[in-house]
């Protein structure tokens, strides 16, 4: 009876992440109540997740990446844009797309569209380089490079990757590190932007950018100076206790909460905004999702899952089609729902399937962790798809020629990887 309880309990957190009517965190934190109502959990275990090492990890590493936002970096980095404008050719391409890969490891790539955009716009309608044949490919170099650098939130993906398996698949072995995401990802990130690099003119020509349709961001206040370099001096701190893990030890997880308190002591960064940034609904869903993936363990809910998926796969499936399948699955999924419910409802199911297989899971949590970004076919996918599709006003039929190829390309490029970096058996 226990197995069928978390079972229906992964299943609804599956439905309402796809559903997406109400924040993720409300998802599990009702998923949580449920697992302590039913008696699955006692109730300090049902909500362990929020002292679990993952989420205080996560939770300061966004109020650090928040406070860098105010500092001239962005804006210095977005400066390059100006002095490219009357340049032309494979340069101003190539140039636009290093701006917008630089700008989306410290802030989140549908601000960055929003900025990149009002900048396009002033490339005209006129000629081969044009802003609608630009925009979208544009949102293809964002989706392969956005959050990829060890930097900032990039610094935590393996954590935020742990913690959807480490509840299904315990062993320290099989737990991914802070270089594996990042590693695993620059293949991708080469092919994809070489990709983008030609096939914009692969993009129709006709059209006007309707700068309307996006949403106008509040101007953020920059700090003085003497803080903006308090700042840098933390954040070097932070990343280097956390790069420096195999002899810093636990501080790997320390580092960014470390990082936060010296800042508000420092007076740099206000209470309210640490707070506000780390309670965020992202927050409370990992805390939640942990829950649920400890129960699948313990319940054998996951062996089940594991066991049902291995049946369709086939009797022995090869290491590279089972990769296939996964990144295939992962690709045209985010397409269509957001990147995080992707990756939250298909790496518990992946790791249930490597427990009952017997294989290395962190290839395909790495390819799902991974495609999952690479939202570029529909506007419903995330909110820099919904930007793109809305400032360049296109219609998904009309640009297959470009998004098809890209989605080909991500799937295998991401198989080949995890084959090659963590093979099954």
């Amino acid at each position: 009876m226990e197995m069928y309880i978390v079972l229906a309990v992964t299943l609804f957190m599956m439905i309402m992440f796809i559903w997406h009517k109400v924040p993720f965190g409300v998802t599990t934190m009702t998923c949580c109540i449920i697992l302590a109502a039913a008696g699955i959990f006692d109730v300090k275990t049902a909500f362990s997740g929020f002292g679990n090492q993952i989420v205080v990890l996560i939770a300061p590493m966004l109020a650090l990446s928040a406070v860098l936002g105010k500092t001239s970096l962005v804006a210095k980095i977005s400066s390059l844009m100006d002095i490219m404008k009357n340049k032309r050719g494979i340069l101003l391409v190539l140039t636009i797309y290093i701006v917008g890969a630089i700008l989306a490891q410290f802030i989140p790539s549908t601000a960055v569209l929003t900025i990149m955009v009002v900048f396009l716009a002033t490339l005209g309608n006129t000629g081969d380089i044009t802003t609608k044949r630009i925009i979208l490919p544009l949102l293809g170099v964002l989706c392969a490079w956005k959050f990829r650098f060890p930097i900032g939130m990039g610094a935590s993906t393996f954590a935020t990757l742990n913690g959807l398996y480490e509840g299904i698949i315990p062993d320290p072995q099989y737990a991914l590190t802070m270089l594996d995401p990042f590693i695993y990802a620059i293949p991708s990130m080469i092919v994809l932007t070489v990709y983008c690099l030609f096939a914009w003119k692969l993009m129709p020509k006709e059209g006007v950018v309707d700068q309307s349709a996006l949403k106008q961001s509040k101007k953020t206040e920059l700090l003085p100076h003497n803080q903006e370099m308090i700042v840098y001096a933390v954040f070097v701190l932070v990343m280097a206790l956390m790069i420096l893990n195999k002899w810093t030890g636990v501080l790997l997880y320390l580092a960014p909460g470390i990082g936060v308190l010296l800042l508000i002591y420092c007076g740099v960064l206000k209470v309210d905004e640490a707070v506000k940034s780390m309670t965020s609904d992202m927050v409370w869903m990992i805390a939640g999702v942990l829950v649920v993936a400890d129960a699948l363990g313990q319940s054998g809910a996951g062996d089940a899952i594991g066991n049902l998926v291995l049946d369709i796969l086939g009797a022995q499936p090869g290491s590279f089609t089972v990769m296939l399948v996964f990144s295939a699955a992962t690709v045209i999924m985010t397409t269509f729902i957001s990147n995080m419910a992707t990756q939250t409802v298909l790496i518990p199911i992946a790791a249930s399937v490597a427990l009952a297989g017997g294989w290395d899971p962190r290839g395909l949590v790495l390819i799902i962790g991974t495609a999952n970004m690479f939202a570029v076919g529909f506007p419903s996918g995330s909110g820099e798809a919904a930007v793109a599709f809305a400032a360049g006003g296109y219609n998904p039929v009309k640009v297959l020629k470009f998004t098809v190829p890209y989605m080909i390309l991500s799937i295998v490029t991401c198989a080949l990887t995890a084959e090659f970096m963590y093979p099954l058996y």
